[in-house]
């Protein structure tokens, strides 16, 4: 099931929701390894199991307009208990503070895996896995955890935004749309620092495909590097300089200078790189370029490239449909803590919700 499949699923689901119908495809043993992974499992009775919440964060994830009591009390996820009937909400985020993300984190990114290497050979661009990285922000409840651990949008005269604001990168499959690795933080941190850290989640045999707002030697040259027969696709920026090495005006080896002050940051970059720069036409007829780490032109033409390109398009559309099913026209975010607002975030990328 792709992301976006997913997420339209989710918002059409007629209530009471099938929870047998996810077991199938988030097998309750995946959820018992998690919890153990991350030392996280119930050993005492407790009216709200480690178990139990991490179907609740699910469930908060899909049912954002109920309130934490309606989806208890609809779900039945409480153990019974008849001196105590009901769970307060403060027994509910004492349950979810006990948690914490981590558990969700690796129980999104462990569902994403198995699902994606399902058919694997399918997918494959050219005999590559085919990637995509990508950033964007997220609007989390205006508490004071949140606000100064995430912070928020400044603007002109000193004014900040209303609400606290969550700054990513995600390394999604493209063809499945299934997110593999994600990264999230402040919203001072750029999307370029939260694609850095998602280098080492990059499938080896792989193209990674990303926007131009991630056009760095640092970044591109260590999506290569870092393993084996790794790749990019980006789009050159219109004020990008190159020296044209080897072909011709529209399919050429091109080598770029790198800045002092990109050397200075990352001491292994060269004083230039390479790559291929490839010509496309816009819808307005306008002249654009791709640039590649791909420099074998009979293994990867340049019109299959440029179509490749364009599915990673698709990825913005799961974005799109990703943050108004999570807040229509609300707040992003329900939680009023910096790990319940991580929790949220894991449960939403789970490419069975």
């Amino acid at each position: 099931m792709i992301l976006s499949d997913a997420i339209l699923f989710a918002n059409e689901v007629p209530e009471p929701f099938d929870w047998n119908r996810l077991g199938e495809h988030l097998p309750f043993e995946w959820i018992e390894a998690a919890l153990v992974e991350q030392g996280k499992a119930s050993i005492r009775h407790r009216r709200l199991p480690a178990q139990q919440v991490v179907w609740l964060v699910i469930a908060l994830a899909l049912y954002r307009h109920h309130s934490i009591g309606e989806v208890l009390a609809e779900l039945d996820l409480a153990l019974p208990n008849v001196t105590a009937p009901f769970v307060t909400d403060g027994a509910v985020t004492r349950a979810r503070q006990r948690l914490g993300a981590k558990p969700v984190e690796w129980l999104c990114q462990m569902s994403a895996k198995a699902w994606s290497s399902q058919d694997k050979e399918a997918y494959l661009f050219n005999g590559l896995v085919l990637l995509a990285i990508d950033g964007t922000t997220l609007r989390t409840q205006d508490s004071a955890a949140n606000r100064a651990h995430f912070g928020a949008q400044a603007y002109a005269k000193g004014t900040v935004a209303s609400y606290p604001q969550v700054r990513g990168a995600t390394l999604t499959h493209v063809p499945t749309h299934l997110v593999v690795d994600a990264r999230f933080g402040p919203y001072a941190t750029s999307e370029k620092a939260f694609a850095m850290e998602l280098i080492d989640s990059i499938a080896d045999d792989s193209l990674t495909v990303v926007d131009k707002g991630f056009l760095s030697a640092e970044l591109l040259c260590r999506i290569t590097t870092r393993g084996r027969n790794r790749h990019f696709l980006v789009p050159a920026k219109s004020n990008t300089k190159w020296t044209v090495i080897e072909g011709g005006p529209d399919d050429a080896i091109v080598e770029m200078q790198v800045s002092a002050a990109a050397r200075k940051k990352a001491p292994e970059l060269s004083k230039t790189w390479r790559a291929r720069a490839i010509a496309m036409i816009d819808s307005k007829g306008q002249k654009h370029f791709l640039l590649t780490s791909l420099t074998d032109r009979i293994a990867f033409k340049a019109a299959e490239l440029i179509a490749c390109y364009a599915r990673r398009w698709h990825i913005e559309t799961s974005y799109r449909e990703l943050k108004q099913s999570m807040m229509g026209m609300a707040l992003t975010l329900r939680s009023q803590t910096v790990d319940g607002v991580m929790q949220e975030i894991w449960a939403r990328l789970l490419p069975t919700t």
